[in-house]
């Protein structure tokens, strides 16, 4: 999460801004988790939660969680080294093809879901449309994004998306470390790590596809993912009422790190709200 070069100062107006933006996006996960709710719950009872190699114990929760961060390791690292090398096209290629594929799988899933609802007899075809639409946008961001907010649309449908899946999809217990692993190692790839390596080499080219612009900041797509997830998984294991207070809690975290950025332009965006969801999910829990 950055503060963008042009702001002077952040600001009570500014901080507002971008919550509510969050906040926009959390809805519009709670909506589609509440949309596909049948068809995740169909496919876990049918065929077990979608990752789960090492069991759903505290221990295999954290090693799920752990080979997940690893792979993003690894990912940011083919990155850096892509955009060390000036290889740009590259660099967009792998960016367009990670997030394309998610893109088209889980708006054919959400398309077909609300057209069964609105149009049936066209979930086919309204899914295929609507899945295709999305890859198209997602490759206009990437490659050409000259119109912010085409991309801030398209990566806020795409990560509302993704955190809805996950809250719906992985194991209760692997769902609720995956974001606390997420949260340190965010802190360590913005302060130490690769990260940012990857937004200080060329931030106009690592910036595209991986972050949404939120008023005067700039906030990552996977910030985006975690902020819908948790909301989502305490609607999806609980109630509106858990979810509502989860979302609180989520948002205060983010107007918390928002704040700080007055004092540095680049800081992690998940460790202040990830720590003050998983707390409030916790108390749902006891």
């Amino acid at each position: 999460m950055t503060d963008e070069p042009r702001a002077k100062k952040v600001t009570a107006s500014s901080v507002s801004a971008a919550t509510a933006f969050i906040a926009c996006v959390q809805l519009l996960a709670l909506g589609v988790t509440s949309q596909n709710r049948p068809v995740y719950e169909a496919v876990v009872n049918e065929s077990g939660y979608t990752y789960n190699p090492f069991g759903e114990s505290p221990t295999g929760s954290a090693g799920n969680a752990l080979v997940l961060v690893g792979l993003a390791f690894g990912l940011t690292l083919v990155l850096v080294a892509l955009v060390r090398r000036k290889r740009v096209l590259s660099f967009r290629v792998m960016v367009f093809g990670s997030l394309a594929l998610s893109a088209f799988i889980l708006t054919l899933v959400t398309a077909s879901v609300f057209a069964s609802e609105y149009l049936p007899g066209f979930e086919d075809q309204f899914g295929l449309v609507a899945a295709g639409g999305t890859v198209l946008l997602v490759g206009y961001v990437v490659f050409v994004r000259t119109r912010w907010w085409v991309g801030t649309f398209t990566l806020a449908f795409l990560g509302a998306q993704v955190g809805s899946f996950f809250a719906e999809t992985l194991s209760p217990t692997t769902a609720l470390v995956l974001p606390l692993a997420f949260a340190a190692y965010d802190a360590y790839a913005v302060f130490k790590g690769p990260l940012r390596q990857l937004v200080g080499t060329v931030p106009g080219v690592a910036l595209a596809g991986l972050t949404v612009k939120a008023g005067e900041f700039t906030v990552g797509l996977g910030d985006l993912v975690f902020y819908s997830m948790l909301p989502s998984l305490a609607l999806f294991r609980w109630s509106p009422g858990a979810s509502a207070a989860v979302l609180v809690a989520v948002d205060v975290g983010v107007v918390a790190t928002l704040g700080l950025l007055s004092r540095k332009k680049l800081l992690p965006g998940l460790p202040i709200p990830m720590v003050l969801g998983v707390l409030a999910l916790a108390y749902f829990l006891i």
